[in-house]
């Protein structure tokens, strides 16, 4: 039975389509044939091995999903979500370490929706991506966890921080010694503001960065080979914003804040 309730669920793209419409609330055959864009004649076998199932019941001409079919289909939207976020960018997920994240949040893979690849230009492969900087550029609220060093940032925290932004900035204890000897200026520039938190997080953290403002979520992570590759996750959808925003601050709790060089 169980086995066959997943190939009933999964083996159908019109099946499938159908449980997910109807968990929006009940239809009736042509809003049906509209929405998913069907005839008639396709769908009607399908509804039918549905009711069979007792996945969906049809009640004064309106379909609509039974306790089990709602039951069955919370727990299967967020799979096809997950699914559909790794598909998306496969070679990404699959050439990169996923052990920096943690297991619940990597379980909530699905809130991240459609992403963007950002990839390195070659022409400009140490200088970040201006679709990277175009999107921090108004930013209002900034969350920052970098283990790696790049001076346009750093130049782009000044800005944003001279125009009031609330910026948190973790570093990793490397990064900050180079910052600290190197770019001092600019540092105790940003420590001199109000609206600006700095933490030194712990070597061996395997996640190259994780930005979150209220507009975007970036996420980059190591290689498999644990080399940093400059290729990110991008996304603009608010539950991405929110899962980003937990992971920074999982890793915020493992460091300590810092007042001064």
């Amino acid at each position: 039975m169980e086995s066959s309730l997943i190939d009933l669920v999964f083996r159908s793209d019109k099946r499938k389509n159908l449980l997910i419409l109807l968990d929006s609330g009940s239809k009736n055959i042509d809003e049906i044939r509209d929405e998913l864009d069907v005839t008639a004649t396709s769908i009607l076998p399908q509804i039918k091995k549905l009711t069979d199932s007792d996945l969906i019941v049809q009640e004064d001409r309106m379909y609509r999903l039974t306790v089990l079919g709602e039951f069955i289909i919370k727990k299967v939207k967020p799979l096809l979500s997950a699914l559909e976020v790794v598909e998306k960018n496969n070679c990404y997920w699959t050439s990169h370490d996923l052990n920096s994240l943690p297991h619940h949040l990597l379980e909530r893979i699905s809130e991240l929706g459609d992403c963007i690849l950002i990839e390195p230009d070659l022409n400009h492969f140490y200088e970040p991506s201006q679709k990277i900087i175009d999107s921090m550029a108004n930013a209002k609220i900034v969350s920052t966890l970098a283990s790696y060093f790049n001076p346009a940032y750093l130049s782009l925290y000044v800005e944003l921080g001279r125009k009031d932004a609330e910026l948190s900035i973790n570093f990793r204890q490397s990064v900050w010694d180079h910052l600290s000897n190197e770019h001092s200026n600019m540092i105790e520039e940003l420590m001199g503001m109000d609206n600006v938190s700095f933490y030194i997080s712990k070597e061996g953290i395997k996640i190259s960065e994780i930005t979150v403002t209220d507009k975007i979520m970036l996420l980059g992570l190591f290689d498999n080979n644990g080399k940093f590759d400059q290729q990110f996750i991008l996304s603009f959808e608010p539950a991405a914003l929110r899962w980003g925003q937990e992971l920074f601050d999982y890793f915020k709790r493992l460091s300590k804040q810092v007042n001064k060089i």
